[in-house]
């Protein structure tokens, strides 16, 4: 996931922001950044999709032990392999397995994820630039 942070603030403009506000509106980038992700996601997915989604978000036990049995050995996925290598996590740790059986569900349901995020990005950053002086006068 993208991280809001003063490289973004500097990004789309706004890095003279007062310090206070600042991570005011990092908090309000990444809220509507995780917003419009949902919102896009949604569109191509079953009532049932978001329903089995919002349990693995959730470390529902039934729907994470469905997911992993359907994977089988997922210690061998290059998935998890990949999320291994990112996090530097053991294998027992629980973060390690959230995020990989997250990731997994999305790979397998949401195969244009990335894009969902891209264009989300995209679209958040570009209003943001248009309206930049607009917030900084409220600052």
């Amino acid at each position: 996931m993208y991280t809001f942070d003063e490289s973004f603030l500097e990004s789309v403009g706004l890095a003279a922001l007062p310090e206070e506000q600042k991570a005011v509106f990092l908090q309000y980038a990444q809220d509507q950044f995780e917003i419009r992700i949902g919102e896009k996601m949604s569109e191509g997915l079953t009532d049932a999709q978001l329903d089995e989604f919002e349990k693995i978000i959730d470390n529902d036990d039934e729907a994470v032990r469905k997911l992993l049995n359907s994977v089988g050995n997922f210690r061998e996925d290059p998935l998890y392999l990949q999320i291994k290598k990112n996090t530097n996590a053991p294998d027992s740790s629980v973060t390690l397995l959230n995020d990989y059986i997250t990731a997994k569900w999305l790979d397998l349901n949401c195969p244009n994820y990335d894009a969902i995020i891209n264009d989300a990005l995209d679209e958040l950053r570009n209003e943001i630039v248009t309206q930049k002086d607009a917030i900084l006068a409220a600052a």
